[in-house]
């Protein structure tokens, strides 16, 4: 309902007043404002359904949103951590560790388009699923690992905080949790390759 002081929420009570006979005589209502209450239930389903921290999707909403999802050309999943997060929590605490991780959404955000997914799965891991075909993929990736080689300034200091990317595209829709294991294969990869590097291939690896 809208009303001077913006929308808000309404709840109607009604009874029915009967005589003695228990035959109806009139209903009774009362409006009762619920906007307060139906704003805690649509925080508590977006913090169900979101990272606290960064904003990002978190497990359980990209496996949903993943499964609706729908891409002619294909998808490609990205697993990423970040190379030298420890040693600025370490550094700088994890309050400045937070600061890291917000960029990083920041700007795992700004590389891909909007109706592409990004999560926060935990600590630094992160996920980016991308609809399209294999170089469409490919190109989102470089992307974020340009992004991330961008300094980060914390307390005064500039810190060297970037990525490790494993990809895989697959062109048929397939079971989320089967392409991130294979995505977390390659990333791996990635990293035992030097870090700040990207692993990507077709599924299966």
């Amino acid at each position: 309902m809208d009303t001077v002081h913006g929308e808000r929420w309404m709840r109607c009570d009604r009874r029915l007043l009967r005589d003695n006979d228990g035959h109806p005589i009139k209903i009774v209502g009362m409006a009762i404002d619920s906007t307060e209450e139906r704003r805690r239930i649509e925080m508590r389903e977006e913090t169900a359904r979101t990272d606290v921290l960064t904003g990002l999707l978190n497990r359980r909403e990209l496996s949903m949103q993943f499964a609706a999802l729908t891409s002619a050309d294909g998808f490609a999943v990205l697993a990423l951590d970040l190379d030298g997060f420890k040693e600025v929590n370490d550094a700088h605490g994890h309050a400045m560790g937070d600061v890291v991780l917000q960029t990083t959404a920041a700007r795992l955000t700004s590389a891909v388009r909007a109706s592409d997914l990004v999560a926060r799965t935990g600590g630094d891991e992160f996920v980016v699923v991308v609809a399209g075909d294999q170089s469409t993929g490919e190109a989102a990736a470089e992307r974020i690992l340009a992004r991330m080689k961008e300094p980060t300034a914390i307390s005064n200091e500039i810190t060297d905080v970037r990525t490790s990317i494993g990809g895989i595209w697959t062109g048929e829709k397939r079971d989320v949790s089967e392409l991130l294991k294979q995505a977390d294969a390659l990333l791996y990869d990635a990293k035992a390759a030097g870090k700040d590097a990207i692993k990507f291939n077709r599924y299966p690896r």
